[in-house]
């Protein structure tokens, strides 16, 4: 089974190398890696070329202003393997992870697409990284660790590109499949996140993309209520703002001797509650958006 191997990446030089590196020494006979370089204003594109860019079996593509959801669908339009595999610019697959993919696929026409186990460094986690770690399943089935069959992929159309931000497409196209045929998770089929420093500005402002929330409940809510919550306002106001927030202040107390770490996850936790009530009005207007859309 020929494999295709899709990675967006955006501004992410030094971990899309490493993960280029990883890609290219995977134990497997026949695959393709197709990288699509959203927007890259570093020189990724350029190193990839450099290094991976005579080899037939590399694709190195350059896409403005997409968003993970286009730039996986444009990849997936230039695959010409059985068996889309995806990956984010930040993890590194085991060797043996295509290997695993095609024995979970191979004569089980039942199964269309897989779940791998994503594991992390937890010893390098702190309240200012970010990190995937999903050991026994999810529903949302996060792409950073995923392989589905082409043709299914096709028959979907894909991800769907109108999401406002990067949250939920891949919930979205997760439950779309399940109701086609079956997503299985492997746990052989493992893949490394590493936790990556992230700027302070940029982790405060990560409640904006709970908008998403209300794309996916007017559009699949059967699908929500089965595989998230009642509504979007409980996931919000009650899963994030509360039950959320409690447990990252719990964990935070963790790093109480590391005074930095400490006050830097104390700052967040209270920039994300603020956040969230000064986005009330704006959550308000998506959630009429989408209500009008979907139920006109």
């Amino acid at each position: 089974m020929k494999i295709s191997i899709i990675v967006p990446t955006h501004n992410r030089m030094s971990s899309m190398l490493t993960l280029a590196e990883a890609l290219n020494n995977l134990d497997y006979p026949d695959y393709e890696v197709i990288v699509v370089c959203d927007s890259c204003k570093d020189d990724t594109k350029k190193e990839l070329e450099a290094k991976y860019g005579q080899q037939e079996n590399w694709q190195i593509l350059e896409v403005e202003k997409a968003g993970p959801a286009k730039a996986r669908n444009t990849g997936a339009r230039l695959a010409v393997g059985e068996i889309l595999a995806f990956t984010d610019d930040d993890c590194i697959p085991d060797n043996n992870w295509l290997q695993v993919i095609r024995l979970n696929l191979e004569g089980n026409p039942n199964i269309v697409g897989l779940e791998g186990l994503t594991y992390t460094y937890k010893k390098e986690v702190t309240p200012l990284t970010h990190q995937i770690e999903n050991l026994d399943g999810n529903p949302a089935v996060p792409t950073c660790n995923v392989a589905f069959r082409k043709s299914t992929f096709e028959h979907l159309n894909g991800f769907d590109e109108t999401f406002p931000y990067a949250h939920n497409e891949d919930a979205d196209f997760a439950w779309r499949m399940r109701e086609v045929g079956e997503i299985v998770f492997v746990e052989e089929m493992k893949v490394c996140h590493p936790p990556r420093q992230e700027s302070f500005s940029k982790m405060k402002s990560r409640m904006k993309i709970l908008e998403s929330e209300f794309l996916l409940y007017y559009k699949n809510t059967n699908l929500y209520h089965k595989y998230r919550n009642t509504s979007p306002w409980i996931t919000i106001y009650w899963e994030v703002f509360f039950y959320h927030q409690i447990m990252n202040l719990k964990s935070t107390f963790k790093y109480f001797f590391k005074p930095k770490l400490f006050l830097g996850g104390l700052k967040l936790i209270f920039y994300w509650w603020i956040d969230l009530i000064l986005l009330f009005p704006k959550y308000f207007a998506s959630n009429f958006k989408y209500q009008k859309q979907f139920q006109s």
